[in-house]
């Protein structure tokens, strides 16, 4: 027998805003650890890196899931495959193939960019236009890293300066900036009235109850 069903609803710009809080939480406990391991002090460093190092990895694909998940309520296909794109580019990042996670990395995010181009809201041109300038000094940064710090083979002992010099610095701050702000921007394109729902009856099974009943029944009826 089933009872009276129960909804869960919530406003799903207020669930995407929770879900970049967690990011943002998460990805600063990632980096703090990781950049302790990969530069022996706590700097900035590639967030890709920290969010490829177990166990954060786990966190960051479930995350995508969700991601991708959650962004069919938008009806945006593109959103959809470019939060896939990152599921693929983090899991491909556990075979060394940092060609195909760059590639998969900079598709998705241009496939966010193309798809939240902003609307009359003027807080979401300043939002967007910002992202797009903080990538544009991200990229040049990443530019400077692998031409102009040649970096060394490493594999232990002491850092080498080109290697600190790809691996560690304040300029991956930009990074950071660009990947949430990046984010973020799919919090304009939400409807502000799109409710998030779930709807779920708990369900009573008569043939288990009674066989409690019986049970209990002949319990008493050998109690002396």
């Amino acid at each position: 027998m089933s009872k009276e069903p129960y909804n869960l609803h919530f406003n799903f710009r207020t669930y995407w805003l929770i879900s970049w809080t967690l990011l943002i939480i998460g990805s600063i406990i990632a980096l703090v650890d990781v950049s302790k391991q990969t530069c022996d002090e706590h700097i900035p460093i590639l967030l890709s890196r920290a969010l490829t190092t177990d166990p954060y990895r786990g966190g960051t694909l479930v995350f995508c899931v969700f991601a991708a998940i959650s962004s069919i309520y938008l009806n945006s296909i593109l959103l959809t495959v470019a939060f896939f794109g990152f599921f693929a580019s983090f899991l491909v990042s556990m075979f060394e193939t940092a060609t195909s996670h760059d590639a998969l990395i900079l598709g998705g995010a241009l496939l966010v960019m193309w798809e939240c181009w902003p609307g009359k809201n003027i807080y979401w041109k300043i939002h967007w236009y910002f992202t797009v300038a903080s990538s544009f000094v991200c990229l040049g940064w990443f530019m400077y890293a692998i031409f102009w710090c040649d970096a060394v083979e490493y594999t232990d002992g002491p850092l080498p300066d080109s290697v600190r010099c790809r691996r560690c610095s304040w300029w991956y701050i930009t990074e950071y900036v660009t990947f949430w702000s990046m984010f973020m921007l799919v919090y304009w394109k939400i409807d502000p009235s799109l409710q998030w729902r779930d709807h779920y009856s708990p369900v009573v099974n008569k043939d288990l109850d009674r066989s409690k009943s019986i049970t209990k029944k002949k319990q008493k009826a050998i109690d002396f």
